[in-house]
């Protein structure tokens, strides 16, 4: 018995505890009324198929004889077969609202299967109640799991009774009560006494349900009807013809059982199992998701569970809204770097720098990826650990798209400075200079951008002082200066120009200068502002903080200032400046 109930009734149930066909709020009576009232005012309504109503049931199945079949113009009435399979029931109803309210019905329910139908199997039977009593029933099996079962028990009025099976084969529902007194209402149960029944393999399930016939045709297509029909058991999620419908086309061949055995799953699991479980693993080998949402229950994330625990002979059937595509793993940061030749560059100076290890990690990072061209750009490839703060200069924590770096105008890098993001004449660009010619690329680890140029982290500039500390050819310079008490003007904050002549410049003098005729001659070397070579150049002049001017002139490919007093190096950037060394001093 209990293989026909779950097989036979095809147990549709949704997993949000949403009947097909809710229960309408009944209208209670106020107690105070009701001892003035004959009856309780119920909902005249009861949970139904969404494939046939149990108006259409009830008048279709008036007059239906045994052995007899139906209209084919009638709801869901083109008949399959005609069989005579039996079993019996034992009844159980609690009248619980309304006139009749606290009358029992107990007994046996015979019955015989006269009709099989595309949606619904139609059976005739009997009722004998203890007090021997007996009483004509008709009912309905639904593809969808709903039973109906119509009887009038003399005495009492015309019963209309909707229910649906648990795993176990038994059967419970509510039903209305309709006598000359008005309506009542109760609840029933059915327990399936043991006779065995034949039952529906997966594929019988699918070809009986008009919903599912894109999946019959697939599984057709792909040989393996011969499978979900074999012993089993089989855990299938059938996604409807409306799913399908949503693919850009049916894969074929091998692509085609990738797919299907990717919605099998070996062993009968209910939906609590699978949500139990969180995860299955398919006959194709990947594994399902499956989590409970308040908006349902979902697989991969976003294809939900709109009807489940459709029980078969050899499993259990899910039907789903849409179809389960495997999605390609992403590959990682490091894997779309080696998987392209343009960034072959890139990869050597990871390997070198020993990090590669670091972004195949879990991340998420993201990644501006100099092509080989930006990196050939470069004058000289840096080394070490020059090159390894170069490298993480072009790694962030965190997954960023282009316009996420847009809105944030700057991120910060691992390195610990900072990558500045605009858009100009259209384009994303870094730092001002650097193009990113392909954004947004994604990876299991994070997101790469592609980029026209190398991004160099920015160097702590020393001071104008501390520069010409640094370097042994401005010895003269240094003592000159401290000899003025200049040293804390050219440590200051203002911008300045400095013309420094070497030690062999000085040299080259009849006699160094003393007191404030040197202090003259140093202020004469110092312009206030930062002015490059070639600012110089166009200016052709420059006021110095000592008062008068300097001439800057180009003769013969040399940068002169005053006409005869060399640039031997120019623009080198300070904290507070910029410095020009000169091959002779300049006197005012």
């Amino acid at each position: 018995m209990k293989t026909l109930i779950s097989n036979h009734l095809q147990k549709f149930l949704f997993l949000s505890l949403i009947l097909i066909g809710a229960v309408s709020c009944e209208k209670e009576a106020n107690p105070s009324d009701l001892q003035n009232q004959e009856q309780e005012q119920v909902s005249e309504t009861l949970p139904e198929s969404e494939l046939i109503s149990i108006d259409e049931f009830e008048k279709i199945s008036e007059n239906f004889l045994e052995g007899e079949s139906l209209p084919s113009s009638d709801t869901g009435a083109k008949e399959l077969n005609v069989t005579e399979e039996s079993f019996s029931l034992d009844f159980n109803a609690s009248i619980t609202r309304g006139a009749s309210r606290g009358t029992e019905i107990a007994g046996d329910i015979d019955v015989m299967i006269t009709g099989k139908f595309r949606n619904f199997n139609i059976f005739r039977g009997k009722l004998t109640l203890p007090n021997g009593i007996k009483t004509g029933v008709r009912g309905a099996f639904t593809v969808d799991g709903f039973v109906y079962i119509i009887t009038r028990i003399q005495g009492l009025g015309l019963v209309i009774a909707v229910g649906e099976p648990d795993e176990s084969g038994s059967i419970a529902g509510q039903f209305l009560l309709r006598s000359f007194l008005g309506f009542s209402r109760g609840t029933w149960s059915a327990t399936p006494n043991d006779q065995p029944l034949p039952d529906l393999t997966i594929v019988d399930l699918a070809v009986a349900t008009p919903s599912l016939s894109t999946l019959v045709a697939a599984v057709t297509q792909a040989n393996l009807v011969e499978t979900l029909s074999g012993p089993g058991s089989f855990t299938v999620f059938a996604p409807t013809n409306d799913a399908f419908v949503e693919l850009a086309a049916l894969p074929e061949g091998d692509a085609l059982v990738e797919v299907l055995t990717y919605h099998v799953a070996s062993g009968s699991l209910t939906a609590a199992d699978l949500i139990g479980a969180g995860a299955v693993t398919t006959l194709q080998g990947e594994t399902i998701t499956i989590e409970q949402t308040e908006d349902g229950v979902f697989l991969n994330g976003n294809v939900q569970l709109i009807m489940a625990d459709i029980v078969a002979s050899n499993g259990i059937v899910h039907v789903i809204d849409k179809v389960l595509i495997q999605e390609t793993p992403l590959p990682s940061i490091v894997e779309i770097a080696t998987s392209s030749d343009d960034f072959s560059t890139l990869v050597g100076v990871l390997q070198a720098a020993d990090l590669v290890t670091t972004l195949q990690g879990e991340g998420p990072f993201t990644v501006f990826a100099p092509t080989n061209d930006a990196f050939a750009a470069l004058s000289v490839l840096p080394e070490g650990e020059a090159l390894t703060e170069v490298l993480l200069y072009h790694v962030a924590a965190g997954k960023f798209t282009a316009s996420d770096l847009l809105e944030g105008t700057t991120v910060t890098t691992i390195q610990g400075d900072e990558v500045t993001v605009e858009m100009i004449d259209g384009k994303v660009m870094l730092n001002g200079v650097i193009e990113v010619i392909s954004a947004d690329i994604e990876a299991s680890n994070g997101i790469v951008h592609v980029i026209s140029g190398v991004l160099i982290p920015p160097v702590d500039l020393l001071s104008i002082v501390d520069l010409a500390l640094a370097n042994p050819d401005f010895s003269t310079l240094v003592s000159a200066v401290q000899a003025t008490d200049l040293v804390s003007t050219l440590e200051g904050d203002v911008p300045f120009t400095v013309f420094a002549p070497t030690n062999d410049a000085f040299a080259a003098l009849d006699a160094l200068p003393e007191g404030d005729t040197l202090k003259e001659v140093l202020l004469y070397h110092v312009a206030t502002g930062k002015f490059t070579a070639s600012d110089l150049l166009e200016a052709t002049t420059v006021n110095t903080v000592q008062g008068e001017e300097i001439t800057i002139e180009m003769v013969d490919g040399k940068v002169l200032l005053n006409g005869t007093v060399e640039v031997s190096l120019a623009n080198i950037e300070a904290s507070n400046g910029i410095v020009h060394v000169i091959k002779g001093v300049l006197i005012p």
